[in-house]
């Protein structure tokens, strides 16, 4: 009976384990922000695996205890976003295990109000993100998703934010409408994915900085979408997919001068952003800076490397 037992729970945590990964791997809204690691130092790089860490343990207090498939290293960028405006808690961390990594006790940010709310948000992000993967064609990643949506379900509900909730749904079904009509201008779709991301990041936040951090969630909004709609060119190309970029290039073949128009365009805004970081209060919080900086500076820009990687090549020639 023991035996049998340990089997089960052997069973149900690699189970979870594979979901995660492949959740992981997902592109759209996910997979984007991530820093450059071997250009932190190693405080640094200490620090933002601490905070996913922190996030991981919040999730499982406040949106459920499997909630944490849904999560990504992309979720640490906003949290070190609203920890800069904490200023009467500390950023003090503790060793802690937990399921994934029963025998070893990891570092963990002790939970925080930037924590508690990256849980929430992400949550609520990570279920419409779900409800959206249910109108792909591929068989395997609807039955995953078909999988993965009560948690994320009963994970967007115990996040309690029904304000915020009410604001992806709409924002998200507007984008949908624009795919649906087979919209041409990849401005209109990233704007409203601008739009979500900027309500994520300002939410509960006043004043200046509200404005702030709804400008870095702005701008890095409209850079995951259209990062992601180039990235899967050749792929939405080849199937029919809608892809806005597919549609103003006519289905052709992405030239080298194509993909230095598109890439010019995510510059500028990551220009954008990086403006809007510089107006963030971080004060004495300089490893929280740090990596936000190595993210905008060296970590987007190293996601759109294959825009112009046809291009320097032929160069070399």
């Amino acid at each position: 009976m023991i035996v049998n037992k340990k089997h089960k729970i052997c069973v149900i945590l690699k189970d979870v384990k594979l979901c995660k990964n492949r959740f992981r791997r997902e592109k759209g809204l996910f997979g984007y922000v991530k820093p450059v690691a071997k250009e932190l130092k190693v405080k640094e790089y200490e620090f933002y695996k601490a905070t996913y860490c922190g996030i991981c343990r919040a999730m499982k207090k406040h949106t459920g205890a499997l909630s944490n498939v849904m999560l990504s290293y992309d979720s640490v960028f906003l949290a070190l976003v609203r920890m800069a405006y904490i200023e009467d808690e500390e950023l003090g961390s503790s060793q802690c295990r937990c399921i994934a990594h029963p025998l070893t006790k990891k570092t963990m940010l002790n939970t925080n109000s930037a924590l508690e709310y990256t849980a929430r948000a992400f949550a609520i992000l990570a279920y419409y993100k779900l409800k959206d993967d249910l109108a792909d064609e591929k068989v395997f990643k609807k039955m995953l998703v078909s999988l993965s949506r009560p948690i994320a379900s009963s994970s967007m509900k115990r996040a309690n934010m029904p304000a915020l909730a009410d604001i992806a749904r709409e924002k998200l079904d507007k984008i949908t409408e624009l795919e649906k009509a087979k919209c041409s201008s990849i401005d209109d779709p990233a704007t409203l994915f601008g739009e979500l991301l900027g309500e994520i990041f300002s939410g509960g936040l006043l004043g200046e900085a509200r404005l702030v951090t709804y400008q870095v969630g702005y701008h890095l909004g409209r850079f995951i979408y259209c990062a992601d709609a180039a990235d899967d060119y050749e792929k939405d190309r080849a199937s029919g997919s809608y892809n806005p970029y597919v549609i103003s290039y006519e289905g052709r073949e992405l030239t080298p001068e194509n993909k230095a128009t598109i890439r010019t365009a995510l510059l500028l805004e990551c220009r954008q952003l990086e403006a809007a970081v510089n107006f963030i209060p971080f004060g004495n919080k300089l490893t929280c800076e740090n990596i936000v900086k190595n993210i905008i500076y060296l970590g987007l820009t190293d996601r759109i490397e294959f825009l112009r990687a046809e291009s320097v090549e032929k160069k070399e020639d």
